[in-house]
């Protein structure tokens, strides 16, 4: 009987808990994009200076620990972040764009998707309008915005080429320069998206279209 006690104590012993640094449940994958989310949120709403480690932890509903475990530093939850908002964007982006479109056609597909996004998650406008202005607030983060901003680009310019080669676009125009003028106007209404309702949104596209876009081709 004395040599099974130990045993049963042992088993009897509740596991111990994560030590510092670890992530604050089992479910690593879903605690991460809880942080993601969390810090999507936070610098949205207070900017990347405010939005402190420990305020990302507390909206998430995990420890500061468990932010620090997944991302090592404020500066790499700023670039995961990015990773994540604008890789939804983009490969949203690309499958509305597939195909030849007029410039009109193209800032149709890409405002009616950004308004479907707009409903689906309506704080994503609010980080997409204060990321380039912390980007240029803090140093550290410009390369990780520059990468995105360079992702955004290239979908664009693509399908403005898309477009020439359909006879759609006027061959003689810089491609880059175009779908920079479209970048420039989505984000013009990114900006107000995250300071206004989706409804009010959705009835300024609808103004867009049908005062600028409608009086033309719609390819």
């Amino acid at each position: 009987m004395s040599e099974s006690t130990p045993a049963t104590a042992a088993s009897a012993t509740p596991p111990s808990r994560p030590g510092p640094g670890r992530p604050a449940g089992a479910d690593s994958v879903d605690t991460r994009l809880r942080v993601l989310n969390a810090a999507r949120r936070c610098f949205a709403q207070y900017g990347y200076g405010p939005a402190t480690n420990n305020l990302i932890a507390e909206m998430a509903g995990v420890t500061a620990g468990s932010v620090y475990y997944h991302f090592g530093s404020k500066s790499a939850l700023f670039d995961a972040v990015c990773d994540y908002v604008y890789g939804k964007i983009v490969e949203r982006s690309k499958e509305v764009l597939a195909g030849a479109h007029s410039v009109r056609g193209l800032l149709r597909a890409v405002l009616d998707e950004s308004m479907r996004i707009n409903h689906e998650s309506p704080e994503l406008a609010g980080f997409v309008a204060t990321a380039p202005i912390d980007a240029r607030r803090h140093p550290e983060l410009a390369e990780a915005f520059a990468k995105q901003a360079k992702r955004m680009s290239e979908t664009l310019t693509a399908a403005v080429v898309a477009g020439q080669q359909g006879g759609l676009i006027p061959a003689d125009l810089d491609p880059a320069a175009v779908a920079a003028m479209i970048s420039a106007i989505v984000d013009g209404f990114a900006h107000a998206a995250a300071a206004i309702d989706v409804t009010e949104m959705d009835h300024m596209n609808d103004l867009f279209n049908r005062l600028l876009l409608d009086n033309g081709t719609s390819s």
